[in-house]
């Protein structure tokens, strides 16, 4: 059997690919390096360590685990990353790579990782979908998690989801691109009405925050307190064990662009996306493209992306 190295460095990134981890270990001798927020040195940054649910689910599938680069890459015959960026020790991995190495998109951006970091912290790049694919070493592949909503198709209705990028009190944020991001801040939420969505519905409002290395709990809930009505019925979360669930439970879901929106466009749930509170990236034809779903994420329509990946991969070794 060929060896194949899993390099994990972020839940929130990497998570889009572990249901690919029990069916690869059916055919590959597995090995795991878990490094940035996933090495169990780090600290977390959340309300709840998720590694732990990483290490439930998925370290029984893998003959090693290893927390830094400096192994033996020799054994491997390729090489799959969470990330494409350059950071958390990728590009020295690529370095000392002995096979070809496969990364993952790191999300919805406009920084360009899967085109510029070729041949600096990959040889070839897994993005969504096919309106992303510019070169030859794009593959498109959609989001292996997302392949569990076919079974939440039906679910009762419970909330009101909004999904943020940064609020109103994180300070000037820059996009990258010479700008900055709009902040989900008090005129924002004004302008969502979400007394009025709130009776519509008779329901409560779930506010979902990234889990970032420096988020400040505390901090987030009292701005949210300080700028929402004591009379909006809401709570916040951060780590969530099932993000699948909590889409497929919204009867609506507001969102920064985010990689986290295609969850619920996929389920056909109504979504709004707040202009300018994230990089638009993918959903650039979002409100024009009646096949949006099938153009931007492989497998989207069906729910079979886990397939697209595991194909590829195995194209890989056999090649």
């Amino acid at each position: 059997m060929a060896n194949i190295l899993f390099v994990t460095t972020q839940y929130r990134v990497g998570e889009r690919i572990y249901p690919i981890i029990p069916k690869l270990s059916k055919q590959y001798n597995l090995d795991l390096m878990k490094l940035y927020q996933m090495d169990p040195l780090c600290n977390w940054p959340g309300d709840t360590d998720l590694r732990n649910n990483f290490n439930q689910n998925y370290l029984k599938f893998f003959d090693n685990v290893y927390n830094n680069i400096n192994i033996n890459y020799k054994k491997y015959d390729l090489i799959i990353t969470d990330d494409n960026r350059q950071f958390n020790g990728l590009s020295q991995i690529y370095q000392n790579r002995q096979c070809l190495l496969l990364a993952c998109s790191h999300g919805v951006s406009e920084h360009g990782y899967e085109i510029k970091n070729k041949g600096i912290s990959y040889d070839k790049c897994f993005v969504f979908g096919r309106k992303e694919v510019k070169y030859d070493h794009q593959i498109p592949a959609g989001i292996p998690a997302n392949d569990k909503l076919k079974h939440y198709k039906n679910i009762k209705k419970e909330h009101i989801l909004i999904i943020i990028n940064y609020l109103g009190n994180a300070g000037k944020i820059p996009t990258g691109n010479g700008d900055f991001f709009k902040l989900f801040d008090k005129d924002v939420f004004d302008s969502l009405d979400l007394l009025k969505l709130q009776q519509k519905y008779n329901s409560p409002i779930i506010i979902k925050l990234k889990s970032r290395p420096d988020i400040n709990i505390e901090n987030d809930t009292n701005y949210l307190n300080s700028i929402l009505s004591d009379k909006l019925d809401y709570k916040i979360l951060i780590d969530i064990d099932d993000d699948n669930l909590m889409i497929s439970k919204s009867h609506v879901v507001i969102s920064a662009p985010s990689t986290l929106a295609l969850k619920p466009i996929q389920l056909g749930i109504p979504t709004t996306l707040i202009p300018e509170t994230g990089q638009t990236g993918i959903f650039y034809d979002y409100e024009t493209n009646k096949n949006f779903i099938e153009d931007t994420l492989e497998g989207g329509k069906d729910f079979n992306s886990t397939q697209c990946f595991l194909n590829y991969i195995e194209r890989c070794i056999n090649e």
